[in-house]
């Protein structure tokens, strides 16, 4: 079969990238990956408390728990792998997480794990410690991912509010850090520099995360917006790439 070379790549790259946004296909393995991390956890734990039974009953055959360690660990690595692939293509960027991240759910099945085969020992004494300790950072865990999405909420409304009241001008990067030939993209700071409708110079630096063939250079333009009346407020600035206009390009390059 011959090769199609009247269609540009990149841009089929972009549409790809656009139709696997917010997709169905991207949810559903970002569940099966949740799922995958939280038997996972749930294995492991009961596996350890398995070999304790073991020492504890001193019976010749190991309790049916221990051979969940063997399950536990794959189960937690291809999750994580289809959780990230997933996640990846359902926010079209290089590491975010919709909803909760995999930590909490890997936690909460930790703990589950615990209780579980701590409620299984005939004795108990203080290994009780154990899945209450996991509990409570599973808990810590959760209650960090909601408040995390909490901001992440207010922000959107901020930028919803900058893109209506907002000055969008062009921008100059003025520095960015390179990346190793066999990186994937970047999770760094980019520095630009533009000016305000006063005529000042200014400069601001923002955390963002490319993918490889989106990451821009030193040198390069960009788009900023900013409050035309506060334009040193560094909160209410969003840092884009060239002719951004809308929501969606400037969460871009924002982690």
């Amino acid at each position: 079969m011959k090769n199609n070379n009247t269609i540009d790549p990149i841009e089929a790259r972009k549409q790809r990238i656009a139709r696997q946004k917010g997709s169905k296909g991207a949810l559903l393995g970002i569940l099966i990956g949740h799922a995958m991390i939280f038997l996972g956890g749930v294995l492991i734990l009961r596996s350890v408390f398995g070999f304790l039974e073991l020492n504890i009953t001193e019976s010749g055959e190991p309790p049916l728990a221990i051979f969940g360690m063997a399950a536990g660990l794959p189960f937690i690595i291809l999750g994580l792998f289809i959780h990230i692939g997933a996640s990846r293509r359902f926010t079209g960027k290089l590491f975010s997480f919709p909803g909760i991240g995999p930590g909490p759910v890997l936690f909460t099945g930790f703990a589950i794990g615990a209780w579980w085969g701590a409620l299984s020992l005939p004795v108990q004494g203080a290994l009780w410690l154990i899945p209450s300790i996991l509990t409570l950072i599973a808990g810590l865990l959760w209650l960090s991912g909601i408040l995390l999405r909490i901001r992440r909420y207010a922000k959107y409304n901020m930028l919803t509010r900058m893109i209506k009241d907002g000055k969008i001008t062009a921008a100059l990067i003025t520095d960015i850090p390179e990346i190793d030939p066999t990186s994937g993209g970047l999770i760094g700071t980019v520095t630009v520099k533009f000016t305000d409708m006063a005529g000042v110079d200014r400069w601001v630096q923002k955390t963002g995360q490319w993918k490889r063939v989106d990451l821009p250079k030193t040198g390069d333009a960009a788009t900023v917006l900013y409050d035309p009346q506060h334009p040193e407020n560094i909160s209410t600035i969003w840092v884009g790439p060239p002719g951004s206009t809308t929501i969606t390009d400037f969460t871009l390059w924002h982690s």
